[in-house]
């Protein structure tokens, strides 16, 4: 058997979960073995054989070892330098993938001679768009994927299924749900999955997070409980990475003890010996938040503790800012988390992972707050929900609801206002000038201006150019969810028509559109249909 038939038939078994029989294999055909080629491969399979069981030291070791044979051929050496820069990206060994011997950059460019070689080189890259995964380079992912046609859509090996699914892990934390879900689709669809356990126990991760994100419990309760009951049966990183997406999952949708149970369960102990760096970070941003929602400020503290070393690696810089953060702002240190707060956005920013950028937004936000700059942290808030409804990054959006919410009802906030003054609001908010929302709706100016300044102390801002923000906010995000049906009524009040319209427009009486009005009025709080009108236009 050809030597990368043998490591392709070996990877198979590994990244199936048999780890152990994958190495013995890689280690006979290595005692044998005489060519420097040939071993140099041997060996960095067997550092992937041991960077796949969750052995991220021992690997980093046997990648160096496997670059000290010295490989003359370009696809062995690719192949060797590619599974190296896997593990620094895996590994807390004092160095990242930016100060090996050896540069990303320098492999990446080397993949265009390799790519062309077909199997071998499907075999080959995929370490190295692991690497890229591992140290945040998502668009890098794509370019190695988009550059390789075995990896493309329909392809039944077992590789271009793990590829497809790194790229489909670039996309979820670059915030691109739908293509989350069409990918996983896609793969479902080709049968791909139901060939490959391990990878359905991913994808399954993958939708699961996704899930949570756009705020669909049922599903998270659904795909976790897929992923959990695959994941007790290998040790392999796979299984690792897995349960932290659905760890992430429960943290997202409020769960966030269990959370950090399933956590320590899943990584080996406080240290999280079995997750690698980039995730460790985020790990011990979910146990310092585990501690703060418990009141225990000494245990977020030594959870902060252990993060800090991480921030010397790009990729962790911007969890481990967050959780630092969130440290300082329970201690009352406005200014720390405020500074920390902006550095992981900064971060989040750089590496593309946008769900996460908006998290550290709204901690920029709340720390605004707490500096007394309402009028900065409305406007943020206001702006990182827009965006998070955009991506349909629910969760976030909720946060950046519930965090505008708090800040307003400290200043009198939305919900003190009469249904005269939030009409006004909406309508300032949209920039009409006072003369025109006096002509609008029959007042005097002098009125306009009276309730327009009454807004402007409830919403906590200096001017009427920061009404837009928490306006669009607290009528579009906070407004509780309407019926179908008072939907449909919601919508044709706000298009000017009489209830007699709307029933004859629905094939409904009026009197059954008088009850669903009196729907709206409660759920929404309001008393006219004006004020229905105007927070359904805001809505829309």
């Amino acid at each position: 058997m050809e030597l990368w038939e043998a490591v392709g038939a070996e990877w198979d078994r590994a990244v199936s979960g048999d780890v152990t029989t994958a190495f013995e294999t890689a280690s006979r055909l290595l005692d044998s073995s005489q060519s420097p080629d040939d071993r140099a491969v041997l060996l960095a399979f067997r550092a992937f054989c041991e960077l796949t069981g969750c052995d991220y030291l021992g690997g980093a070791q046997t990648a160096e070892a496997a670059a000290l044979e010295s490989p003359t051929g370009e696809l062995a050496r690719f192949y060797v330098d590619a599974v190296r820069l896997l593990a620094a990206g895996m590994v807390d060994q004092g160095t990242d993938a930016a100060t090996l011997p050896l540069g990303f950059d320098e492999v990446m460019a080397r993949s265009a001679a390799v790519l062309p070689l077909g199997a071998d080189a499907q075999l080959a890259v995929h370490p190295l768009i692991e690497a890229a995964m591992a140290t945040g380079r998502f668009v890098v992912v794509e370019q190695l994927v988009n550059a390789h046609p075995a990896t493309g859509v329909g392809s039944s090996t077992q590789v271009a299924t793990w590829v497809r699914l790194q790229v489909i892990r670039s996309q979820l934390f670059r915030g691109q749900l739908p293509d989350v879900v069409a990918g996983c689709a896609a793969l479902e669809s080709e049968g791909a999955l139901a060939r490959h356990p391990q990878a359905a126990m991913l994808a399954n991760a993958l939708l699961c997070y996704a899930a949570a994100q756009s705020g669909d419990r049922v599903e998270v309760d659904a795909r976790s409980t897929e992923v959990l009951a695959e994941a007790r049966r290998v040790g392999t990183y796979v299984q690792v990475g897995s349960c932290l997406l659905v760890a992430w999952s429960f943290s997202t949708i409020g769960q966030v003890q269990r959370a950090a149970a399933l956590l320590l369960g899943t990584a080996g102990g406080a240290g999280l010996v079995r997750i690698k760096t980039w995730d460790r970070a985020f790990g011990y941003e979910l146990l310092a938040s585990a501690a703060l929602q418990r009141g225990d400020l000494a245990a977020a503290r030594e959870w902060a503790g252990w993060a800090a070393p991480l921030a010397r690696y790009e990729v962790a810089a911007a969890a481990v800012e967050r959780t630092l953060s969130k440290v300082a702002a329970a201690e009352g240190d406005s200014g720390e988390a405020l500074a920390r707060a902006i550095r992981s956005a900064a971060h989040d920013s750089a590496t593309g992972s946008r769900i996460d950028e908006l998290r550290s937004r709204v901690l920029v936000a709340g720390a605004l707050a707490a500096r007394g700059e309402h009028g900065e942290a409305i406007a943020n808030l206001g702006e990182t929900a827009r965006e998070a409804e955009r991506l349909g990054a629910d969760a976030v959006r909720r946060e950046a609801s519930r965090e505008l919410r708090a800040l307003s009802d400290r200043r009198g906030g939305w919900e003190s206002l009469t249904d005269r003054e939030r009409e006004i609001a909406v309508l300032a908010a949209e920039g009409h000038s006072n003369r025109t929302i006096a002509s609008t709706l029959f007042i005097s100016d002098r009125t306009v201006q009276s309730h327009v300044s009454r807004a402007l102390r409830a919403l906590g801002v200096d001017s009427r150019t920061g009404i837009p923000s928490i306006v669009t906010t607290a009528t579009r995000i906070e407004a509780p969810p309407l019926t179908e049906r008072q939907q449909q009524v919601a919508r044709l009040v706000a298009s000017g028509m009489s209830n007699a319209a709307i029933a004859a427009e629905l094939g409904i009486s009026a009197k059954t559109v008088e009850k669903h009005l009196s729907g709206i009025f409660e759920r929404w709080g309001v008393s006219s249909r004006t004020a229905i009108a105007t927070r359904e236009l805001a809505r829309s």
